[in-house]
């Protein structure tokens, strides 16, 4: 039995596949495989996948369903002691899996940094931050800092919150749950992969933005990871941003926000604390452009 599974979801991959599953191959430790799920590709995705003659390499096939059903199902078709992720247009660096096997020792999911590359261009290093296990919760409740194709984990700690569910932003949905759960997330400073960037991203669509703000399963869950760090349910930022509420209320919930954040993290290593206020600064600042911009344009509409 593999100890690492490498899960790749692909679904019309053609033009990546290739060197996203070859990359992956190269790093992989003696003791793993990679499983593909085709995702009821219409292209040639699964002829791409069928020249790759490798024996750790594994492929599924069905009808499309989504990200969250195919990680799922690709979830259930492994039984390794250790799961990774990786997209079909990313491109595995050397060493990955190696770091984030040894750094699993002593937590339950490791994310990297990611040299951000927009394909015909020359990739773009990180700066090299890393984020340890105290202060990752702190994190999740300003943004999602990791890409989901960085992940590696315990299948257990996976399994022990059922996995993926199928909302807009599956991965940071992941992440809140495996924080609330207790589950020990850190990320490494150096990157593991070539992170594509390209306009049909659906991350990039400001629709799917706000269908991942007002996901009623996604906030439940922030509130409940803020319960956990911050000592009580509050809103998602993003979420309260664009609520249909009154400023002022939207207001004193930012500050209630802000308040708790400054008094929680206050007990963090002064490093830490370094690196999330600064965060927390600029999220506000956010938030409270958004709840000004609604109020003028309601006021406007008004008069």
């Amino acid at each position: 039995m593999p100890r690492l599974s490498v899960l790749m979801p692909a679904f019309d991959a053609a033009p990546t596949i290739d060197r996203a599953v070859r990359s992956t191959l190269r790093d992989l430790p003696a003791d793993a495989e990679l499983v593909v799920q085709d995702d009821g590709s219409s292209d040639g995705t699964l002829a791409a996948l069928e020249r790759i003659d490798d024996p750790r390499l594994r492929v599924l096939t069905g009808p499309n369903r989504g990200v969250a059903r195919a990680l799922n199902a690709l979830l259930d078709a492994s039984a390794s002691e250790f799961v990774a992720r990786m997209d079909a247009d990313d491109v595995v660096l050397p060493g990955r899996f190696r770091r984030q096997l040894r750094a699993l020792k002593a937590a339950d999911a490791v994310f990297t940094t990611v040299a951000s590359w927009h394909g015909a261009g020359v990739p773009r290093p990180p700066w090299p931050s890393g984020i340890g296990i105290a202060s990752f919760p702190f994190h999740l409740l300003l943004t999602n800092p990791v890409a989901h194709s960085t992940m590696a984990a315990r299948r257990s700690a996976v399994e022990a919150v059922r996995g993926y569910r199928v909302v807009p932003s599956e991965d940071y949905d992941l992440w809140l749950r495996l924080a609330s759960s207790g589950a020990r997330l850190r990320r490494l400073a150096a990157p593991s992969l070539l992170y594509r960037v390209h306009p049909g991203q659906v991350t990039s669509a400001e629709g799917w933005r706000l269908r991942s703000w007002n996901d009623e399963r996604t906030q439940a869950a922030f509130a409940e990871l803020s319960a956990r760090v911050l000592g009580a349910p509050l809103p998602r930022l993003t979420a309260l941003a664009v609520a249909p509420l009154p400023a002022e209320e939207k207001a004193a919930c930012l500050d209630e926000f802000e308040r708790r954040f400054r008094c929680a993290a206050s007990r963090l290593r002064p490093t830490d604390r370094a690196a999330v206020l600064p965060r927390l600064a600029r999220r506000a600042a956010w938030c409270r452009e958004r709840i000004r911009a609604a109020a003028d344009e309601r006021a406007e509409a008004a008069s």
